[in-house]
């Protein structure tokens, strides 16, 4: 046993009636279970009784493992009596999972007690281990080969001596016979696959055939990695014999899930390849969606349409509404219903969340922005305990927060991003920051995401340039250009980058090249027309284009747009009277009411920035000083004003007390309603509600409900 966790036992031994607060963290197999039966031996001994799940009586010693599994409600109450230190109360846990329920549970565990830290074992406590279980020493020849094998993880080390000893191969501390794993340790370590994340299964499967992925924080945590992200020997020889007596032909599509789980996206394609070019691989749909998934985020979503017509959508089984997205995304609209009105949803979480994504889509066509955002947000809340393992062509959050960005409905694009680190959901909530003006906060957010694939550097390019543009800084804008140049080269046009694609053309106009973009916005009219031009896809996109003409000093191509805008009105009325009073403006004819009408309007359909900006060319071409002024009050009155959203962005950057997305739960929950109607009332998931009232709890150091009520009332009555 380490010495840290031969103290916290000492400690114990020497007063068991003392209160005791601590934390035992590690990989799996290094000690964590065998420390927390130790110290439940030394209790029972000194007449205390043992809890393993969650108590309050401080009679007793409560020893909880694999916390990493705990939900966070469990969690925030094992911190509060962490907090109270009036416990006997000892945690352990792997490095992930690491949940913020988690995370701030092991910071105050550590604040009473520095962790016992558990990891692998050096060469002589391997032989020490070894030498517990022959009841002798082993030689030195077996004790290399226990440490080259096992590298050091007791668990492996027991397990592995145990089973060697148990078959004969070992003699007087020596190894016998051949060095092949026994199949008592092969089945162990089957148990062991069948108990992990399946993201975390397909990448320790991967690594073991060879497949260069990256290892995820999962497979780390598992402890069968090396430091170098390497399989430990002997757990690499076990489920190579473990995927040697399964179907090979299972293999490469499998292979290629893992590499596109784990990022490898080349890796995943050319496994996919090899699938799809073999008839007799009988894997092919799995192989079909790894492939789409990925030729999606490469800014290919039509190739992958093509592939999932040339599977044929029953192959794909429960899966096949998959391709609606897809479909939808590409413009075959009646392709897409058609398969929406037929498809069987199956009993499954994802296939739940792919019903819902697909109705939710089909509703931005046929429907209201605020049926879209329902369906999308249960989707993305569905999808949210497989999310992980789960290869989609976009996933639910995502796909709200771009409906989210094209209504205005900033907050709930907000909600469904939280917790969500990928590139993608970061350049989306930078978007949000963006729109809400504040430009330093979606600088910073989109600055940490490098590496990207085609479909998110589109939205980094079109992103940097809109901040630029905000901001009145030229230079940037040309840097910005020129990236975004590149960036549309690798991406063909389909619906879920019209955003970009509208930001993009403004930035051409301003720079002088609007042919760049061209071929990409007559795709984009070709698409919408297919679509039958629906208002919530069309509207947005003549605005940004009207923008365009503006910039360019095209009256011809703005009057088209506005026009177009005027066909919306009942829809987007905000964008069709702001295109009306543009023209105005251009044509020299202020009138300050239709002015602030429009600019106000565009303001409350969360375009402040443009808004303001109709303000104050408007000024600009004022001759009445007393119009000038008012329009040049109101300009700056809107790049002032604080929606709701803008106070949620502001306030975790400054770490005020709370969010606007916590202020909205905090006013629901002293109000009386539950979670789950919490969830409803914002289309968030009553997990995601949980959520926010423990992050609440914890920064306000409330120990109690009743005190933390108490709290809200005072904040929310300031």
């Amino acid at each position: 046993m380490p010495s840290a966790a031969q103290r916290l036992c000492r400690d114990v031994v020497a007063d068991p009636h003392a209160p005791l607060v601590a934390a035992v963290a590690g990989p799996g197999g290094c000690g964590k279970t065998a420390t927390l039966e130790t110290l439940a031996r030394i209790y029972r001994d000194a007449g205390v009784p043992v809890a393993r799940e969650y108590t309050e009586d401080t009679s007793t010693a409560l020893l909880v493992d694999d916390a990493h599994a705990l939900d966070d409600g469990t969690l925030d109450r094992l911190r509060r009596l962490a907090v109270a230190r009036t416990h006997r109360l000892v945690v352990a846990y792997r490095p992930w999972p690491r949940p913020p329920a988690l995370s701030a549970l092991g910071a105050v565990l550590g604040r009473c007690r520095l962790p016992v830290v558990l990891g692998r074992l050096d060469r002589a406590a391997v032989a020490a281990r070894a030498a517990d279980v022959l009841g002798h020493p082993p030689c030195d020849e077996l004790t290399d080969f226990l440490f080259e094998q096992t590298n050091g993880i007791p668990s492996l080390v027991d397990r592995f001596v145990a089973a060697l000893h148990e078959t004969g191969r070992l003699a007087d501390g020596r190894l016998v016979g051949q060095e092949t794993i026994p199949d008592g340790v092969i089945e162990q370590f089957r148990h062991d696959l069948d108990c992990l994340d399946e993201q975390v299964r397909q990448v320790l499967l991967a690594k073991a055939a060879g497949v260069g992925v990256s290892a995820c924080e999962g497979a780390f945590a598992t402890g069968l990695l090396t430091d170098a992200g390497d399989l430990v020997p002997l757990a690499r020889q076990a489920i190579l014999s473990l995927t040697a007596a399964a179907p090979t032909p299972l293999m490469p599509a499998r292979q290629a899930e893992a590499a596109a789980l784990a990022g490898d996206l080349d890796t995943a394609l050319r496994f996919t390849d090899q699938v799809i070019g073999d008839p007799r691989a009988p894997d092919r749909p799995r192989a079909v969606m790894v492939a789409a998934a990925v030729l999606a985020r490469r800014g290919m979503l039509a190739r992958g349409v093509d592939l999932y017509r040339w599977l044929g959508a029953p192959a794909l089984g429960e899966h096949a509404l998959v391709m609606v997205p897809a479909l939808l995304g590409v413009g075959a609209l009646s392709e897409a219903q058609h398969l929406l009105a037929s498809a069987v949803t199956g009993p499954t979480l994802l296939a739940g969340a792919q019903h819902l994504t697909a109705q939710g889509l089909l509703d931005t066509i046929t429907s209201t922005p605020a049926a879209a955002l329902s369906r999308l947000a249960r989707a993305a809340a569905l999808l949210e305990p497989v999310g992980q393992t789960a290869l989609l062509t976009d996933d639910p959050a995502a796909l709200t927060a771009v409906v989210a960005l094209h209504c205005g409905e900033f907050s709930i694009g907000e909600s469904v991003l939280s917790g969500h680190l990928s590139p993608r959901h970061q350049l989306l909530r930078a978007w949000i920051v963006m729109r809400q003006g504040n430009l330093t906060a979606a600088r910073a957010l989109l600055d940490a995401c490098d590496l990207l694939e085609p479909r998110d550097e589109l939205f980094a390019a079109a992103l940097a340039a809109a901040i630029a543009r905000r901001a009145g800084d030229v230079v940037a804008l040309t840097h910005s250009w020129a990236r975004a140049r590149e960036a549309v080269l690798h991406h063909t046009t389909d619906l879920y980058v019209l955003l970009p694609l509208g930001e993009l053309a403004i930035a051409a106009a301003r720079v002088g090249e609007p042919a760049w973009l061209a071929a990409h916005l007559a795709d984009a009219d070709r698409l919408l027309d297919d679509l039958g031009r629906p208002a919530f896809w069309a509207a947005p996109l003549h605005w940004a284009r009207l923008q365009a003409a503006i910039v360019a000093e095209s009256p011809q191509e703005a009057n088209q747009h506005a026009a177009a805008l005027a066909r919306f009105a009942g829809s987007h009325p905000a964008l069709a009277d702001a295109a009306r009073a543009w023209l105005r403006v251009l044509a020299g004819d202020i009138d300050v009411a239709v002015v602030e009408r429009a600019s106000r309007g565009l303001w409350a359909a969360g375009q402040s920035w443009e808004g303001a900006r109709l303000a104050g060319q408007a000024a600009i071409r004022c001759r009445d000083r007393a119009a000038m002024s008012s329009l040049l009050a109101l300009a700056r009155e809107l790049t002032s004003v604080d929606t709701p959203a803008q106070t949620q962005v502001a306030t975790e950057l400054l770490g005020t007390p709370l969010s606007g997305r916590e202020r909205e739960v905090a006013e629901l929950v002293v109000s009386g309603l539950t979670y789950k109607q919490i969830g409803e009332r914002l289309f968030i998931s009553a997990k995601t509600v949980e959520h926010h009232v423990a992050k609440m709890r914890r920064r306000l150091g409330c120990a109690t409900r009743s005190e933390l009520f108490t709290q809200l009332r005072t904040l929310l009555t300031a």
